[in-house]
């Protein structure tokens, strides 16, 4: 039996729902589903620039959670770029805006 998930600190806001490719109506692309902590830990990876460890912390798991969270993170949007998907954002009803 799998570990139960650990709750997780998210405090990005998301701009927008969706990005897509520009002429191409969503409902004839492919969606990829963002998560809100692969949303999160892209912004403190990569736009942030935090440390895998610090930005961790601040979310409130572990370095090694962190990095597998950035790493499929970093698959989908490379994915939905190349491969000319729609990357769904998630929702803000997924995402605390107000961190403990």
């Amino acid at each position: 039996m799998p570990r139960p998930r650990k709750c997780r600190r998210i405090s990005a806001c998301v701009p927008c729902s969706i990005f897509k490719p520009n002429g191409t109506p969503a409902v004839e692309l492919t969606k990829i589903q963002l998560e809100a902590d692969e949303f999160e830990a892209l912004n403190l990876g990569d736009v942030e620039k935090m440390s895998q460890l610090d930005a961790a912390a601040k979310m409130g798991i572990s370095r090694q959670t962190f990095g597998n969270l950035l790493a499929s993170a970093r698959k989908k949007v490379a994915t939905a770029i190349t491969r000319g998907h729609a990357l769904v954002l998630p929702q803000e009803s997924q995402i605390d805006t107000n961190p403990t």
